[in-house]
């Protein structure tokens, strides 16, 4: 009689993980990455990072360093990091002829043809490719605890720190809520409610159709929003070429004298109308545009 090594359970699959646990750890493999890349995007210094863009007027969580944050951020992802390094040693200790995949990301890694979010990705591909080989060896009990364990950290952070794109108010409670790129669902902070990121759309657009912005960070959120709106440049020449032919007005300050003065920007809302009247918006998932 087999238990599971994780939970205890008897196993009728004769491996050293039942089926629940080897459920939660492919889920954990899943959703370490987004996390990661996520918190590693804002995570100036780090490869593969970049500023927070001041354009993303729906992006609500920016990093403070002065307060620590980034610094909780760096430790986190370093500790997730030689973690997963550390499980696919024991893995390639235990079965000698995966080294080589391990000794490639490491080749790439050194030349910096991969960034450390990109080898993190790979190594939960890889564990997630060899769980059964991984549910046979007599720590795989402790490898799900591990994963569970920097899954869960790593999501407290990014909920904290970097909580993704504004999804609006939950429906049920009226909390803020917010989506994390790469993920397809919106948890609720306040009452714990779990949906679908797709729902909040039409709540997402109808709070934001009032903002006003220049228009590079109007077209940056519409391609984050409108699935056949790939180009922000693109976007960008023809928000332009629309005030020119007076099909969109300008939104302006207004000096002393009454003169107009300082940069041109635009209604949110008015832009999209502009794309909906000729019929060439297709709303989607906020997770596919998060870049």
């Amino acid at each position: 009689m087999i238990h599971c090594l994780q939970c205890g359970a008897e196993t009728a699959n004769g491996l050293a993980l039942c089926e629940l646990c080897q459920r939660m750890a492919r889920m954990c493999l899943e959703y370490l990455p987004i996390y990661f890349r996520n918190l590693a995007r804002w995570q100036p210094g780090r490869a593969g990072s970049r500023d927070i863009p001041g354009s993303r007027v729906l992006y609500m969580g920016e990093v403070s360093n002065p307060d620590g944050t980034g610094d909780r951020i760096s430790d986190r992802l370093d500790e997730t990091n030689n973690a997963l390094v550390t499980w696919a040693r024991a893995l390639t200790n235990d079965r000698p002829y995966l080294m080589r995949l391990l000794d490639r990301l490491s080749a790439a890694r050194a030349a910096e043809r991969i960034d450390e979010a990109t080898a993190v990705a790979w190594l939960c591909k890889g564990f997630d490719r060899y769980l059964t080989s991984v549910s046979t060896l007599d720590w795989c009990g402790e490898f799900v605890r591990d994963l569970s364990y920097h899954e869960d950290k790593l999501r407290r952070l990014t909920e904290t720190a970097v909580p993704g794109w504004y999804a609006g108010a939950c429906h049920r409670c009226k909390v803020s809520t917010y989506v994390v790129p790469g993920l397809t669902w919106v948890t609720c902070g306040g009452c714990g409610v779990t949906t679908y990121a797709r729902d909040h759309l039409e709540t997402i657009l109808d709070e934001a159709r009032g903002w006003v912005a220049r228009p590079r960070r109007v077209a940056e959120a519409i391609v984050a929003l409108v699935d056949n709106e790939q180009s922000v440049d693109r976007l960008y020449e023809r928000i332009k070429k629309w005030e020119q032919r007076e099909k969109v007005t300008a939104v302006r300050k207004v000096d002393a004298d009454g003169d107009k003065v300082g940069a041109k920007r635009y209604r949110f809302g008015d832009v999209l109308n502009l794309l909906t009247n000729e019929g060439q918006t297709r709303l989607g998932p906020l997770t596919v545009k998060a870049s």
